[in-house]
């Protein structure tokens, strides 16, 4: 859940929480869970789709795709770093080949976040690669991204 207020062209968050807490867990560091499909389908990151291991990069992608209501793919090199988490199932990266594929057609309902006609912010475009990027080891953890330097006029608690 996010709080914000805005005036013209100035947006200030005010609190982000974390909501629908059915399935949570605190996992330590270099721990995750694996084999399990946690969430909904709307927002679960592409590793939570195919049971891979899931831990904090998961929640910020499914956090960022929350935020930004729609699907957003990285390139084929961040695409291969998502198959390393996903196990030796074939049918997985088979499917997921299939889906890259197919990401170009004209009757997708999702636009690449870099395609969208309103976002003319270069470093909030960043920011959302960071978060969205389809490798696990390479994906953005909540404390990197309040680092990012969007945040730096952001007063932050």
């Amino acid at each position: 859940m996010i709080n914000y207020r805005g005036s013209g062209t100035e947006t200030i968050i005010e609190q982000v929480q974390i909501i629908d807490l059915e399935n949570t867990a605190y996992l330590p560091k270099e721990r995750c869970i694996k084999g399990m499909l946690a969430g909904n389908d709307s927002w679960c990151s592409p590793d939570d789709h195919f049971k891979g291991e899931l831990n904090k990069p998961s929640d910020i992608f499914s956090f960022t795709a929350v935020a930004t209501s729609g699907f957003l793919f990285g390139d084929r090199e961040e695409l291969n770093g998502l198959m390393t988490h996903l196990g030796d199932e074939g049918v997985n990266s088979q499917v997921l080949g299939y889906l890259w594929d197919d990401r170009v057609v004209d009757y997708h309902r999702f636009k690449s976040f870099s395609e969208w006609p309103n976002v003319n912010d270069d470093m909030f475009e960043d920011l959302i690669h960071r978060m969205t990027n389809l490798d696990l080891q390479k994906r953005e953890t909540a404390r990197e991204m309040l680092e990012h330097p969007w945040f730096t006029d952001c007063e932050l608690c």
